[in-house]
């Protein structure tokens, strides 16, 4: 410590070896603190004290003096390693061997203090890498056994503020008893640093989805994103109204999602419940047309003693015709809901309890050989054509399975699979709180060996400051069923294959030896198994694009319900499965997936994908040239948040005026009979408002009028208006109206009348009736 050059090259070692970063200044503070400790020892050791670095360059500069300037170099090297190194080992022993020799006379003296000072020389090392934690933002809480995130995280210089279950023992202890024992990396140095930094916020936090969001205002980087229930696709509910919304975001080769078709039987939902039973009816009759196509003519037939007659298979025939009109919106009519008659009520239910003899029981048909022929060829054409309409048919088997899931659990909690109306309709009805999701199961997926099989994927989803990016994992792994696949037995140990359940059962010893023996595969053992069966090549590129699509639509339909946080990520856990042409389709998304290292391949993939996930979470927020090991980022969005309101420009529209004509009709000048009929609707209202005023006051002075009438005549008329209209200028409270009778076009006498009413007495609107309007448009429109 004679000089800071050797101290400034430790640090750099440090740097390097453990990635913590000091600054010089605090380097400095340091060393002037454990100078201060060293003098308090030889102090009470009663030793001389050593030179200290004043002293020694002081020295050093006299000794250049004398022995010039070639010696001054090694003379300090020589004051600052040998002497440092020899005076200090002897400044120990001789404190040892004086701290032995009165411990064991008995003599109390000031030497116990010295591991006081070790304290405090440790404490104030421990704080200051605390207070250097905080500046930088390198905090962070670990809720659960992820001790791969704690690791990634430590390598990086940051420190941990433990949860309060984890080493609660140790947490009740005295921050004092812990120093004692602390050491370089073990758990009492952890504790200690941990009840230091527990004022100060945490930037990285890894916690439950259960748990309430803390330190918001500082926006830590936190591994979970919130959305609305409705639209949360790691549950059953959320996923399904995900994929209610994904068709407006689909696009070819970018954004699309395949998932089985779904009902929400949980609730009262009439209209749903009805749109599930004819659904169910719809795939009885595909079912049916499915198993003449898969069987043999011959095995379906019985002439003489067949109970099921052929009327069966019309029906079937015609209600897959009809799917096919209305999946090509063949007519509007098809479209419309329509409520059945009561004949058609009897003829479907006829239809489903003869079907399932035939499904179930393996009843035969009433018809001979050559007529079943016929009916398969038909059942083969109408099912190509509905499926080329809607691919998700073609998963469906013959036996009409639909698997039920409650909508807010997870792990194969509460799955059953059941294929009678009646039974599905009662379970759910019976089961109201679990929310239960009604999905067609899958009959014909693509199997490894006769066995059933899931591909784990995982996808990463990040919240920047103006952008949500969707990154997707290049490994992944497949889970395996400890039974074969069969539809004859609908038990959890075949159709389910999630890892939780699957440990609970053992292998099948007649399963096929080339399956692994704990239920899992590597993506490099799928691909050589893809190698093996001759499929095509780029099949595994293609399913992965699958897989990103599905992810990114999913991501897309949820966006509007999700909270825009700003460094908030989670990581998911997606199950696929693959149809029998290797198309993915999505079962479900985990929000919490299994990273414990069951299996040996799990032990592998899961610790390389929290790492992963670090270095896109943490590297890459600090360094956009950071690598992301195997996360890919497949889909990326912008966004904008509001965060105040403008008061000077509280709202501000940009955009193009809309053309809705591009050349404008010119205005058509009015023809002669145009002008004409306007003139002849305001003499219309002239004429009749005079004709109002003239039928009132005939039923006000029935003998008064009929004496102006008869000595009305043309020039008094004028006369009378005029008289009139002084009175009014004299009086402003009168007003006079004059009116001619019109002449009929049958000839009709005219009779002229004049009347006089009082100003501020304004009458009645007048109102034509059709007929009156009509004549009066005769009148003036007719040929002289």
């Amino acid at each position: 410590m004679t000089s800071s050059q050797p101290m400034q090259s430790g640090a750099a070692t440090t740097n390097r070896t453990h990635r913590y970063y000091n600054p010089v200044s605090k380097i400095q503070s340091l060393i002037h603190n454990l100078d201060a400790e060293l003098v308090q020892l030889c102090k009470q050791c009663s030793v001389p004290k050593p030179p200290t670095s004043s002293n020694m360059n002081a020295s050093a500069r006299h000794s250049s003096y004398g022995l010039g300037s070639a010696a001054s170099t090694p003379q300090r090297g020589m004051l600052a390693g040998h002497y440092d190194q020899d005076s200090i080992n002897k400044l120990l022993a001789r404190a040892r061997s004086i701290s032995v020799q009165r411990s064991t006379s008995g003599a109390t003296t000031p030497m116990s203090l010295a591991p006081d000072a070790q304290k405090r020389q440790l404490r104030n090392v421990y704080r200051t890498r605390v207070i250097d934690a905080y500046r930088n933002r390198r905090i962070f809480t670990v809720y659960g056994n992820y001790h791969t995130v704690r690791r990634a995280l430590v390598r990086r210089g940051w420190l941990e503020k433990l949860p309060p279950t984890r080493y609660a023992k140790l947490q009740s202890m005295s921050e004092d008893a812990l120093l004692d024992h602390a050491r370089r990396g073990n758990d009492y140095e952890t504790v200690v640093i941990s009840k230091m930094i527990n004022h100060f916020p945490s930037f990285f936090i890894w916690q439950g989805k259960g748990q309430r969001d803390q330190f918001s205002e500082v926006r830590p980087y936190r591994n979970r994103v919130r959305r609305s229930h409705f639209l949360d696709f790691s549950t059953k509910v959320g996923l399904v109204g995900c994929a209610e919304q994904e068709r407006w975001f689909r696009e070819d080769g970018v954004c699309g999602m395949s998932y089985p078709r779904f009902y929400r039987l949980g609730g009262n939902n009439v209209e749903e419940r009805m749109a599930f039973i004819e659904d169910y009816q719809q795939t009885q009759a595909r079912s049916l047309l499915r198993y003449i196509v898969d069987h043999k003519p011959a095995e379906l037939v019985d002439a003489d003693s067949g109970s099921i007659m052929s009327t069966t298979l019309d029906f079937a025939l015609s209600k897959v015709k009809q799917m096919v009109r209305q999946a090509e919106h063949y007519s509007l009519d098809d479209a419309r809901a329509k409520s059945p008659t009561p004949a058609e009520v009897v003829e479907t239910q006829s239809f489903m309890m003869h079907s399932a003899d035939v499904l179930k029981s393996q009843a035969k048909f009433r018809v001979n050989e050559k007529v079943m022929t016929e009916y398969a060829r038909l059942a083969r054409q109408y099912l190509d054509q509905i499926e080329g309409l809607r691919p998700d048919y073609s998963w469906d088997g013959s036996r009409n399975l639909w698997i039920l899931k409650p909508g807010y659990q997870s792990r194969g909690i509460g799955i059953v699979i059941r294929n009678c109306l009646d039974d599905i309709l009662q379970w759910t009805t019976n089961n109201q709180n679990k929310k239960y999701i009604v999905q067609k199961y899958i009959e014909r997926p693509y199997l490894v060996y006769r066995t059933k099989f899931d591909i784990r994927q995982y996808m990463l989803l990040t919240i920047g400051e103006s952008k949500v990016t969707v990154w997707t994992y290049r490994d992944c792994y497949l889970r395996f069923s400890s039974q074969e696949y069969t539809l004859d037995d609908l038990r959890e140990s075949i159709h389910l294959t999630n890892n939780s359940v699957q440990k609970r059962y053992k292998n099948k010893l007649s399963r096929d030896p080339r399956l692994p023996k704990h239920n899992m595969w590597s993506l490099e053992q799928f691909k050589a198994h893809l190698r093996h069966v001759g499929a095509p090549e780029g099949t595994w590129a293609n399913i992965y694009n699958g897989f990103k699509q599905n992810l990114v639509a999913v991501v897309m339909a949820s966006l509007d319900e999700t909270e825009l946080v700003k460094n908030a990520f989670e990581l998911y856990g997606c199950d696929f499965m693959l149809d029998e042409q290797f198309n993915p389709i999505l079962i479900e998304i985990n929000s919490t997936p299994d990273l414990s290292p069951s299996t040996e391949v799990t032990s592998r993939i899961c610790p390389v994908v929290i790492k992963d996930c670090i270095r896109v979470v943490v590297d890459l927020a600090k360094n956009p040239q950071a690598p992301t090991g195997l996360f890919e980022r497949a889909f990326e969005v912008n966004y904008t948040v509001n965060n105040g309101a403008d008061v000077q420009h509280p709202l501000e529209l940009n955009g193009k005026q809309m053309t809705i004509f591009e050349n404008l009709p010119p205005k058509v000048k009015p023809n002669n009979r145009t002008l004409m009929l306007r003139k002849i609707l305001n003499k219309v209202r002239e004429s009749a408002s005079s004709k109002l005023d003239k039928i009132k006051d005939r039923m006000e002075s029935p003998a008064k009028a009929s004496k102006v009438a008869k000595a009305a005549k043309v020039p008094k008329v004028a006369k009378v208006a005029k008289v009139a209209k002084a009175s009014v200028s004299s009086k402003k409270k009168k007003t006079a109206k004059s009116a001619t009778a019109s002449k009929a076009s049958s000839g009709t006498p005219s009779v002229q009348v004049s009347v006089t009413q009082q100003v501020g007495h304004v009458g009645p609107k007048p109102i034509l009736t059709s007929s009156t309007r009509e004549n009066l448009a005769l009148q003036y429109t007719a040929p002289k």
